[in-house]
């Protein structure tokens, strides 16, 4: 699969609320800034923003189609996976 195909198809299962929030950020990038960004590290701030957008609110998606666990048992796990000890 190509990579024009991969986006795609990540677009057709993605809201359109987000898509219109992507397309905006993108327009930011080619548009003449009305203040530079400062450094690189201000861009890459802005895209892991974008990410942690993108990621939470698929998360919400998939928790309201019925996916997913539920909290307790997702800190039960974390703890197991990190060796934390359980409260006493």
């Amino acid at each position: 699969m190509t990579i024009k195909e991969l986006l795609l198809q990540e677009i057709d299962n993605t809201s359109n609320e987000l898509l219109e929030e992507l397309l905006r950020f993108l327009k930011s990038l080619k548009a003449a800034p009305q203040q530079p960004l400062a450094t690189y590290r201000e861009l890459l701030e802005r895209i892991d923003y974008l990410e942690t957008i993108v990621g939470v609110r698929k998360g919400l998606d998939e928790f309201e189609q019925g996916e997913g666990i539920p909290a307790e048992q997702a800190l039960t796990t974390l703890q197991y996976k990190l060796g934390i000890p359980p409260r006493p």
